[in-house]
Parts: structure tokens; sequence; C-alpha cells
């Protein structure tokens, strides 16, 4: 039996590419453009010979994005009390400790923060919306979204599954919107969610790397995701013959293959000014064609994120039928060669920017954005690193 990404293959599929900077060192031939179709647990002081206040529960609102795992409930032992002769009054001993919500100021919550749609956030992104970052079926009627369904494809944000939609989710309930309250209007040119103007959303994901080019007509949060980009490649070439750029370990040894990445990402920006290639990359207008371009060796490997490339070989380019994998992951660069911090977007000037922030920091603080990424990003993969 041929063991595959385990990982890899619970993501379901993605693809926005992201985008690194630098600076050519040399020139580079110009790209052609494809367009072919902690809570901590309080323990209550004994009370020996007192009778205890009845506990009154607490509510707690659960605004987490769904999971595959059950969550097991735990039903506290009844308390017996002792037969009092006095009340007495207990200080509190332990100082309080305090709630993630404390980092996100009054001002930023629901009811109060001023939003596209009173009351409402509006929220947006890439349509079609591609896996691990975004997650359920398209053609399923989830909770708060439109009645007869509203154009998504591949995925759909109101499922709450997927990487950037449950950091979505989070985000908004940290600032005390209830999935309820939101609503999802899709982006289908990449480049439309950072150029300059007013935007019809309150913020944006869609794998989209900080640039300061892009900073100059939008607002970006602080970083949500840190990604590396990967080299992904047919294993073998149309005669059966093992693919040659497999045996690549270095930068320098990219040059001299033709290479391709999505039009206006970080992932071409990484060919033109980190690898400076001796052969003119491809600027792919989708990732449909970056696929059939791959498959019909028209280049010999596509630039994209790690994870992106983790999807496309485990579900989109493979094949069980045959004893190896269809694709390979070259390999990926580190941080030396590029940095890919993505960010959530704002329109120019935004005052929810800086809540947005808090609510990021809220969501680092109290562990919920690290199991969203336990739960959907692929983690454990030995990709070796280009030197």
């Amino acid at each position: 039996m041929r063991i595959r990404s385990i990982s890899a293959l619970a993501v379901v599929a993605a693809l926005a590419l992201a985008a690194c900077s630098g600076t050519a060192a040399t020139p580079v031939p110009t790209a052609a453009v494809v367009t072919t179709a902690p809570v901590t647990p309080t323990t209550a002081p004994a009370t020996p010979t007192a009778v205890p206040a009845t506990p009154t529960p607490t509510p707690v609102t659960i605004t987490a994005a769904p999971t595959a795992t059950p969550v097991a409930v735990i039903t506290p032992e009844p308390t017996v009390a002792a037969t009092p002769t006095a009340v007495p009054t207990v200080a509190p001993t332990d100082t309080p400790v305090p709630t993630p919500a404390s980092l996100v100021s009054a001002e930023c919550m629901a009811g109060t923060v001023a939003t596209k749609n009173t009351g409402r956030l509006t929220l947006s992104t890439d349509n079609p919306a591609y896996p691990p970052w975004w997650g359920g079926d398209p053609n399923t009627q989830y909770p708060n979204e439109t009645a007869g369904g509203d154009g998504w494809s591949v995925s759909d944000p109101y499922s709450m599954m997927g990487y950037e939609s449950a950091t979505a989710y989070a985000v908004a309930a940290a600032m005390g919107f209830t999935p309820d309250l939101i609503d999802w209007i899709p982006n289908t040119v990449f480049e439309n969610a950072f150029k300059p103007g007013p935007k019809d959303f309150d913020f944006h994901l869609a794998q989209i790397s900080i640039r300061p080019a892009r900073a100059k007509n939008v607002d970006f949060s602080d970083s949500y995701f840190d990604a590396n980009q990967a080299v992904l490649a047919m294993t073998k070439l149309k005669d059966g013959s093992p693919n040659p750029i497999l045996s690549v370990t270095t930068i320098a040894g990219l040059k001299s293959f033709k290479l391709g990445a999505g039009v206006a990402t970080t992932s071409l920006d990484l060919i033109e000014n980190t690898i400076q290639p001796d052969v003119a990359p491809q600027a792919l207008a989708s990732n449909a064609v970056a696929l059939r371009l791959l498959q019909n060796h028209q280049i010999d490997g596509l630039v994209v994120d790690l994870n992106t490339a983790f999807y496309m070989r485990d579900a989109q380019l493979e094949n069980f039928d045959t004893p190896d994998p269809e694709a390979t992951i070259v390999g990926q660069f580190n941080v030396s060669a590029q940095v890919d911090q993505m960010g959530i977007v704002l329109q120019k000037g935004s005052s929810l920017t800086a809540c947005v922030d808090q609510a990021l920091a809220q969501i680092k603080a109290d562990g919920t954005l690290q199991a969203i990424y336990d739960q959907w990003i692929s983690g454990n993969q030995n990709i070796p690193t280009f030197q």
C-alpha cells in the first residue's frame, strides 16, 4: 500500500496564490501572462461548617468554527452540603484571571463599532474559495446563509470550515459578532481586493501577502499566517523518465527551468527577484491554467505557497491507480529567501483596522488561532529547503 501525506489529504483543497517581496539583482525575462481558460479552572474554597451558596451557572456562548471532533460535555458531580451552624463570608484568595475579551476595547465591540452595515459585519473572500483555507459544500444551505445559495464554488465561507473561514469567525467573535450577524460577499478578481478606492466589505481574507505597494491602497491587519513558498513539479516527464527538476536542491539550480506562478502574486515575485531564471517565467491567469500547463509539461515547475502545494499534490494531481505520486514538492524556500506574511485587508484608513488587530491579539493569546492552524493546515511534512 502506498502511503501519501495524511495531513495534506485531510486538507480539502486550496489556491489563492500568496506573495513575497525581494529585489532583483539582475534583469529577469518578462513573464508571459497566460490567460487561457487559559481558561484556568477555578476551585471553590471548601466550607467545612457553612452552607455554601447555591452556584449559579454562567452561560457560555461558543462561536468558534465547527470541528470534526465532538466536544465532550463534562457534568460536575453534585455538591453535598454539610449541616451549617453559621454562614461566614469568605473573601476571595485569588486574583481573577482576565478573560481574552479584555484585549478588545469596548469601542471595538458589536453594537458600538462602525461597520458597512450597522450592527453586522460584511466579510469577503475570493470565489472560488479553495481548501485548506476554506471548506464546506457550496451546494449546502448553511445557517445564516442566503436562502437558495449565493454563488460560491468549491467551498462556502458560511460553513465556518477551513483556516481562513474559521479565523474570520474567530476574529468576529472576539468583537462580539455572532455568526448570524455576518454576511459574505465574493471577489472574483484577486487584485480587486487591494486596488485603490472604497470597499464594499469590512474586511477581506484571501491569502493576501502584506506588501508595501499594496499598503498604499489598503490597510492590512497584523499577520494571521506566515507562509513559505514551494516548487511543485510532475514526478515524471511525458516519456516516463524521472523529472530532472526533482534533483534540484539549491535556488541557483532552479535557474535553468521554466517556472510558472499566478499573475500579480508574490510567488511570481519570488521567481523574478529571488530565483532570477534564465528562462522567462509564465504568469498564470488562474489555478486551472497553472495545473493544466504543469500536467502538459509546458512549465517545469509551479511556485505556490506550501499549503497550496500540498493540496494540489494530494488532491488535484493524485492518481491512486499509479505506483508513484503524480506530482512532487521539489522543495520550499526559507525566510532568508522570502518572507510571506498574510494580513486581513481593510479599506484604507478604516476605523476597524485597530479593532481587527485587537481581535487577532486575543485569539492568538487564548490559543484559538493555534487550534485553527492545528485543525486545518498541514504539518509534519518533511519538505526539503532550497539552499
